[in-house]
C-alpha cells in the first residue's frame, strides 16, 4: 500500500494541475466546474477505502487474538505471520513445558570430595549467581543450607557450557554440559548419561578440583557425579508441529542442548525430520552456517550469536522467518526475524522486542494467529481488485483527458456512489470471512494482475464511445450516463469474480450490489446529475456490457489455465 500511495502521490499533483489548467485556461470552463472535474479525477486515483478496510481487518484480528490471551504488540505482525514459511523454535519452554525436574543424581567418584556431595552442592546452589530453568531445578533438589564460604565464582556461559564456585578450604565445584566436563576430566561420558540423552532427558555433570579455576585456565578435574533431569513434553506439542507441517511451514528447532537429546524430544513431538540434526559446536566458522541452514531441521549446542546468524541465513535464502525466544541472549535473533514471539515467562527485554507475546503459556494458539493473518491477507488480496480498478482507470482516464484536452467526464458524487455501493459494501463483509488457505503470490502483483483487465475494459469502452458518440448521435450528457453505467457494470463483474464460489452470503452480497447500484442511479439521478437515455442508447449500453462480459470471461479462463 505504501508503494501505491507513493505512486499516486507522485501522479496526483501534476495530473491535477494539468487537468485544472486545461479546463480553466484552455477550455475556459468556469472555476467551479474546473475544480469539480479535477477533484473527481484525483479522488478516483486513491484507493482510500482500502487503507481503512485493512486497518479494520487487522484490528479485528488483534481483538480476536486478545480474547485467546495473545498480546499483539505490532498491528501488522498479524499480516506478517500469514507469510511465514519457516518457524524457529527453542526446545525448552516451547516444545517442552520448561519445567525442569531432577530425577536422578548418580555418583561416580565421591571419594575425592572432602565432604558429601549433598553438602557441597547445597552450598554451591546457595552461592551461585546463575538463574535459569536448569539451575532452578537444581535449587528445588538441593535445598540444604550453605556450610562453606565462597571465594569466587564463574557464571554460566552458553559458550563455555559450565559454571563454577570456588570455596574456602574446599576447592572448586564445576557444573556443566557432560561433553565439556568429561573432556576437562579426560574421561569418556558415563553410559548412564549417554542413555539419558538418548531418552530425551537433559544431563549435567559435576566436576571437582582442589584448585581455583579461571576462564583462561582450568586444572585437571575429577568427574564426581551426573545429574539427570526431565522436562515434560507440552501436551499440544505434537498437534502444534503437525498443524504447521500441514500449513507448509517449515520447523527449525534451535537449542543449546545435546543434539541427541533434542532429536529425541523432536521425535516425540512428531517432527518428521527429527534425525536431521547438527551440533553447531563442531562448526569451525559462522560462514558455514549459511550453507547448512536448509539442510538440517535441528540445530543443537547453538551459541547465542549463532541464533541470529541462522535467522539471517534463512532470510538470505528467501524464507520469511518467525523466531521464538525467552532470554536476553535471544534478543538479537528476535530483532532480526520477520516475526518475533515470546511466552509469558520470558525475560522483559525479550518481551519488549517481540511483536507477539503468548500470555497463557500455550504455544498452540499461534495457529490462531496464523489463521487471522491468512484471513486478513487472503480476503484483502481478493477484494482489493475492486478498489484498484477505480485507481487504474482513473489514472488512465486522466491521461486520456490530458492528451485529448477533454474534461474528466464524471463528478465526485458519482465516484462516491461507486465507492459506497460497489467497493465498500461487498469488501467489508467478505474481509471478515474465515480464510485459512496458504498465502500465495505477492500482494501488489496479484492485485494489479486481477484489477488491470477490468480497468482496461472500462477504458476501451470509454475511448470507443468518446470517438463514436458523434456517429451514434449521442449527446454529451447521455454519453456520460452510458459510460458511468458501464463503469458500474464492469466493477460489479469484479464483485461477481470475488463472490465465486457462491454461498448464501456471497449470493446476497452480489445480488444487492447489482440491484442496489442501478436502483440508486435511477432513484438519485438528479443528485448524481445523470441524464436519462433513450431506448436505442440503452441497447448501446447492453451491447457494450455483453462484449465486456465476454472479454472478461475469456480473461478468467486464461488466468485459470495459467494457474492464477
Amino acid at each position: 500500500m505504501k508503494k501505491v500511495t507513493n505512486f499516486t502521490s507522485f501522479v496526483i499533483i501534476p495530473a491535477g494541475v494539468i487537468l485544472f489548467v486545461q479546463a480553466y485556461v484552455f477550455r475556459e470552463v468556469d472555476l467551479q466546474q474546473s475544480v469539480i472535474a479535477t477533484a473527481a479525477a484525483l479522488l478516483g486515483m486513491l484507493p482510500k477505502g482500502f487503507v481503512l478496510l485493512t486497518s479494520i481487518s487487522l484490528e479485528t484480528g488483534v481483538i480476536k487474538l486478545a480474547k485467546k490471551q495473545v498480546l499483539v504488540q505490532d498491528l501488522y505482525s498479524v499480516e506478517t505471520l500469514a507469510h511465514i514459511d519457516t518457524l524457529c523454535l527453542d526446545k525448552t519452554g516451547t516444545i517442552t513445558e520448561g519445567k525442569m525436574k531432577v530425577i536422578e543424581v548418580e555418583k561416580y567418584n565421591e571419594d575425592v570430595l572432602p565432604d558429601t556431595l549433598e553438602n557441597i552442592m547445597n552450598s554451591y546452589i546457595n552461592l551461585t549467581d546463575d538463574s535459569n530453568s536448569t539451575f532452578n531445578a537444581l535449587k528445588d533438589y538441593f535445598k540444604g543450607d550453605s556450610k562453606y564460604e565462597k571465594l569466587s565464582d564463574i557464571s554460566f556461559s552458553s559458550e563455555r557450557k559450565w559454571s563454577s564456585v570456588t570455596f574456602k578450604d574446599l576447592g572448586t565445584i564445576i557444573v556443566g554440559a557432560p561433553e565439556r566436563l568429561s573432556a576437562m576430566a579426560n574421561v569418556e561420558l558415563p553410559k548412564s548419561i549417554v542413555e539419558a540423552q538418548k531418552d530425551g532427558k537433559r544431563a549435567l555433570c559435576i566436576g571437582y578440583t582442589k584448585e581455583a579455576v579461571s576462564v583462561e585456565q582450568i586444572p585437571n578435574i575429577s568427574l564426581v557425579a551426573g545429574i539427570i533431569m526431565a522436562d515434560p513434553l507440552r501436551k499440544n506439542a505434537k498437534e502444534m508441529l503437525g498443524y504447521f507441517k500441514k500449513q507448509s511451514v517449515d520447523i527449525k528447532i534451535i537449542s543449546g542442548d545435546n543434539p541427541i537429546t533434542v532429536s529425541t524430544i523432536a521425535k516425540r513431538a512428531g517432527l518428521e525430520d527429527y534425525e536431521s540434526y547438527i551440533d553447531l559446536s563442531t562448526i569451525k566458522s559462522d560462514a558455514e552456517i549459511v550453507d547448512i541452514v536448509d539442510k538440517y531441521s535441528i540445530f543443537a549446542r547453538v551459541l547465542p550469536q549463532q541464533k541470529s546468524i541462522i535467522v539471517k541465513a534463512l532470510q538470505a535464502k528467501g524464507h520469511s522467518v518467525a523466531m521464538t525466544g525467552d532470554g536476553v541472549n535471544d534478543v538479537i535473533a528476535l530483532r532480526e526475524s520477520d516475526l518475533s514471539i515470546t511466552l509469558p515467562e520470558a525475560n522483559d527485554a525479550a518481551k519488549q522486542v517481540s511483536q507477539i507475546v503468548l500470555l497463557n503459556q500455550d504455544f498452540s494458539v499461534l495457529k490462531d494467529v496464523l489463521m487471522e493473518g491468512r484471513r486478513v491477507v487472503n480476503n484483502l488480496t481478493s477484494v482489493a481488485r475492486i478498489f484498484f480498478i477505480k485507481t487504474i482507470y482513473s489514472v488512465l482516464l486522466s491521461f486520456f483527458c490530458i492528451l485529448t484536452n477533454t474534461s474528466f467526464p464524471f463528478i465526485p458524487i458519482q465516484i462516491t456512489l461507486i465507492d459506497l455501493v460497489i467497493e465498500a459494501y461487498t469488501s467489508f463483509f467478505i474481509s471478515f470471512e474465515p480464510n485459512s488457505k496458504p498465502v500465495k503470490g505477492v500482494f501488489l502483483h496479484t492485485v494489479l494482475r486481477n484489477a488491470t483487465p477490468f480497468a482496461i475494459v472500462i477504458m476501451l469502452n470509454i475511448i470507443f464511445l468518446t470517438f463514436m458518440a458523434p456517429v451514434l448521435n449521442i449527446a454529451q450528457g447521455q454519453l456520460v450516463t452510458i459510460m458511468y453505467l458501464l463503469i458500474g457494470f464492469v466493477s460489479i463483474l469484479a464483485v461477481l469474480e470475488v463472490c465465486i464460489p457462491f454461498n448464501k452470503l456471497h449470493l446476497f452480497l452480489f445480488s444487492t450490489t447489482f440491484v442496489g447500484f442501478f436502483t440508486a442511479v435511477y432513484l438519485f439521478r438528479d443528485i448524481l446529475q445523470i441524464v436519462p437515455i433513450t431506448m436505442d442508447q440503452l441497447w448501446i449500453f447492453i451491447v457494450f456490457a455483453v462484449i465486456s462480459t465476454i472479454i472478461l470471461t475469456i480473461k478468467q479462463a486464461i488466468y485459470k489455465k495459467m494457474g492464477y
